[in-house]
């Protein structure tokens, strides 16, 4: 099981540009009051039939012929059972996905949001084409990364070796250097 959901994050970002995404957004709620963390990944790509809908969340299914496991979705579900919290899958062929997973705040076995930033820095670097939206709310206060206005801005792709600096200093911060 991956350490932290940033990297739980990078996989199904990682999904989503596989099944052809051009745009995923990514929303992270974490609500102190409410002691819950949501984390939200949307795409556009070619969505799931029905089988594989139903079939996501086992380990030992997989739509890829380079392995025989499909762990990302199943480590997901496992958290989610662990916790208390939930994880619900939309998907329809030719519009794309959404997975939505809720987890509490406080409980031992929830894993840290972890490095974003470094999240981030490995979709845009790998995947320069694809429009990549981070929303993150924290008891009501935002913090948004959208590449494509970063490009508009910087120009092409020349950003990609200036957006680590700007991305790190921004987050930090927008959390006052707080760990979740």
């Amino acid at each position: 099981m991956m350490e932290e959901l940033s990297l739980h994050i990078l996989d199904i970002v990682e999904n989503s540009i596989n099944a052809k995404a051009t745009r995923v957004d990514i929303e992270v709620d974490i609500n102190k009051e409410e002691n819950l963390i949501t984390i939200k990944v949307t795409d556009n790509g070619k969505g799931m039939d029905e089988k594989t809908l139903e079939n996501v969340k086992d380990p030992f299914f997989t739509t890829k012929t380079t392995r025989k496991v499909g762990l990302g979705v199943s480590f997901l579900d496992e958290i989610a059972q662990l916790t208390g919290g939930s994880l619900d899958i939309e998907s329809k062929l030719g519009i794309g996905t959404t997975i939505k997973l809720k987890l509490p705040i406080d409980h031992p076995d929830r894993p840290p949001l972890g490095d974003i930033v470094s999240t981030l820095i490995t979709l845009l670097a790998t995947n320069p084409c694809v429009w990549i939206v981070y929303r993150e709310t924290r008891n009501g206060k935002s913090w948004e990364f959208n590449s494509k206005e970063v490009e508009e801005l910087l120009g092409d792709y020349a950003w990609l070796g200036k957006i680590k600096e700007v991305l790190y200093n921004s987050y930090k911060e927008f959390t006052g250097g707080e760990l979740i």
